[in-house]
């Protein structure tokens, strides 16, 4: 607990060091610029000087933003249970937004005209937010999924949403990725955009009876053959079905009723293996 806090310590005091040395560099720029005796040097050196403190400028802002990523990284890595996703975009959001703030004091600094830049990336960007509106609401949407985590893979749940006339979806929930939420419920697959998930009414194990596992199983086990024992194994109340292909393997969904020890799955598979293998 102490080495963890000396660490966390450690971790501010740096990025203080950083900022306080980003802050002179700025003030000790603008009054070089401003005063008297820069004016009387040549143009060469005058412009050499800026340059050079300019080089100094981005270089530390550089260290800053990678200082303040990997402060951020550290804070919600040990204080947060955020979802890796999350801190993945959030980092490069920061990443982002920081090195344009370097580039664009630092082009300020050295007196570069950054007004049309500025009014040309904001034509961009709203043409590029209006035409991909529909990404955008599910990459927000699959952040608020991934922070609030109203369900997990694994679950079953019902989804029932205004967007498609009030209908509702249930299944067991195999995958959130940025832009869809995947139910599985036997050889159905419900690919549900996020937006839509985010604004409807979620009932969370509204079949208590399930549970999910997958397993992978080598080529050389027949499916046909697995399934059968662990229809034998579970009184053919189990849906197993084929999830996806591996390089050396295939991987199964066995969806059964909770009530169902999973060790006894496990052993069922164990026992199959063995059988297979001799």
């Amino acid at each position: 607990m102490v080495q963890q806090e000396r660490r966390q310590a450690a971790t501010w005091r740096r990025l203080l060091v950083l900022f306080g040395l980003l802050v002179v560099v700025a003030v000790v720029f603008s009054v070089a610029r401003d005063s008297a005796r820069m004016r009387l040097l040549p143009e060469v050196e005058r412009e050499s000087i800026q340059w050079g403190l300019a080089i100094v400028w981005f270089i530390v802002g550089v260290l800053l933003i990678r200082q303040l990523r990997r402060t951020i990284s550290y804070v919600t890595r040990v204080h947060t249970n955020a979802d890796a996703r999350v801190q993945s975009l959030v980092d490069r959001a920061i990443s982002g937004v920081g090195y344009a703030f370097v580039l664009m004091v630092g082009l300020h600094l050295v007196q570069v005209k950054i007004g049309s830049i500025l009014v040309g990336g904001a034509v961009t960007g709203v043409i590029v937010g209006v035409g991909a509106q529909s990404t955008l609401a599910n990459l927000i949407a699959s952040m608020v999924l991934f922070t609030l985590r109203p369900f997990q893979i694994g679950q079953y749940v019902t989804v029932r949403t205004y967007l498609f006339g009030g209908v509702e979806y249930s299944g067991t929930v195999v995958d959130i990725n940025w832009y869809h939420t995947i139910l599985q419920e036997g050889d159905v697959r419900r690919i549900l955009p996020n937006s839509s998930v985010i604004g409807s009414a979620i009932t969370v194990g509204a079949n208590v009876g399930n549970k999910l596992c997958v397993v992978p199983l080598p080529y050389t086990t027949p499916f046909r053959a697995f399934e059968e024992r662990v229809a034998e194994v579970t009184g053919g109340q189990a849906s197993v079905s084929i999830k996806e292909f591996g390089s050396d393997t295939y991987v199964v969904q066995v969806q059964l009723p909770a009530r169902f020890d999973l060790e006894l799955i496990r052993e069922a598979i164990a026992d199959f293996r063995r059988e297979d293998e001799g």
